[in-house]
């Protein structure tokens, strides 16, 4: 798995076998950065950076601790103190105006590139984005299962968000979508899309983010380009709450385990994607080439850490958000739309059957059965299926006449 490390220096990054323990970690820290084991303190307290007593900071000082019971993850961010000084080397060259002298000229290009420079935003709009653990856990289990991650697959993520900023996910809706190994689309603003709407919003919750799965392709970055680009379009669209789950397989010597991760993109990544500064790349990787759409031939339109460059670390670009799950109102055992598997009359008529001892509205307390009762012929969107809802929100009765409908549907 890919580690971020920040220090006083700067941003660098190393691989490291998720199996491994923080004694793992420094190894491989010595080995790549050729740095001593020694006098480095390592934790995923950003106040390390700053603090005078570093010893303090005992999260990670326990070398026989396994990275996973450290709470250790593909695309975190580790912060090192150490007491010697070290040049961490850059790919870019030097910025032209760190070498030039004083009262030198400069030109109109210069000075665009001089003022947009690429800054990290530290801290998320979302604070913290919990999952449905059923609905979280049918998403996986099927890329896992029916897909084993061989392509990617994506889905709309509906909830809630309070004035703290932590965003709850109640539901993921799958739409129809066109996937590859390394490529994503899904088709949106469909009739589908907007019955999902419909029912989310009768329920009082609204659309809080998205999710996708990485392939088991090998790649040594945590986001792609187009990944980066995706996200920073749907936030632009949802609002800053929006949040990006993202599920991934992580392949070592014990094993594959599966990553379920959260991230938000930076407001200035939103506005660069928005002004069309992302090129297109031909090959996946883990850095975004930017172009200044108003002036094009701009070799070096940006700067990142005082370097003009055009091409960026994706890494400036993510910030990691905190997850958790919970048990939701609404179930996700009714087989989901848009998948290989069938959604149909025998797959309702045992669905219902099975859940035949409850009471009628917890019956239809599945998004994705509501998803299937609402493009049935005999019950109308808005006039029908919104008296389900208003049953299920408050956990009131069904009129007769609407379960003798559904019943003969179950029947039929």
């Amino acid at each position: 798995m890919i580690i971020r490390l920040r220090s006083r220096d700067g941003l660098e990054r190393i691989t490291v076998d998720a199996a491994g323990t923080v004694g793992t970690l420094r190894q491989q820290i010595s080995s790549d950065l050729s740095m001593p084991r020694e006098n480095v303190t390592l934790s995923k307290d950003q106040k390390l950076l700053l603090s005078k007593t570093p010893e303090q900071f005992k999260d990670l000082s326990n070398n026989k601790l396994r990275l996973k019971q450290a709470g250790v993850q593909h695309g975190d961010m580790i912060y090192m103190q150490y007491p010697f000084e070290r040049t961490v080397q850059s790919v870019v060259k030097k910025s032209v105006f760190e070498g030039r002298g004083f009262g030198a000229k400069m030109t109109v290009e210069q000075l665009i590139a001089k003022q947009t420079r690429i800054e990290r935003q530290e801290e998320p709009h979302c604070a913290s984005v919990s999952f449905d653990k059923h609905a979280a856990n049918m998403f996986q289990s099927y890329v896992q299962s029916a897909l084993a991650f061989s392509i990617k697959r994506g889905g709309i993520l509906y909830g809630n968000k309070d004035e703290e900023g932590n965003v709850t996910v109640h539901a993921i809706y799958e739409p129809p979508q066109e996937a590859s190994p390394e490529t994503l689309q899904m088709e949106r603003e469909t009739e589908e899309e907007m019955r999902a709407d419909f029912i989310t919003k009768s329920l009082g919750m609204e659309k809080v983010g998205w999710i996708f799965t990485q392939s088991s392709k090998e790649r040594d970055y945590i986001m792609n380009s187009e990944e980066i680009s995706q996200m920073a379009a749907w936030q632009d669209e949802v609002g800053e709450h929006c949040v990006t789950g993202v599920v991934s397989l992580a392949v070592s010597d014990e094993g594959s385990d599966v990553h379920f991760e959260a991230f938000q993109v930076s407001d200035q990544c939103v506005k660069l994607v928005k002004a069309g500064w992302f090129d297109v790349q031909k090959q996946p990787s883990g850095v975004s080439t930017l172009t200044n759409p108003k002036e094009p031939t701009q070799k070096q339109p940006v700067i990142v850490a005082g370097k003009d460059v055009k091409e960026v670390d994706n890494d400036y670009f993510l910030i990691p958000v905190k997850i958790m799950d919970h048990e939701g109102p609404l179930m996700a055992g009714f087989p989901i739309e848009n998948r290989l598997l069938p959604q149909g009359p025998s797959e309702f008529k045992q669905y219902m059957r099975q859940s035949s001892n409850k009471p009628y509205w917890q019956r239809l307390a599945d998004f994705h059965l509501l998803m299937y009762l609402a493009k049935q012929p005999g019950l109308d969107l808005v006039n029908d299926v919104a008296v389900l809802l208003e049953c299920i929100k408050h956990k009131a009765g069904v009129p007769e006449g609407y379960t003798l409908i559904i019943d003969s549907l179950a029947e039929s």
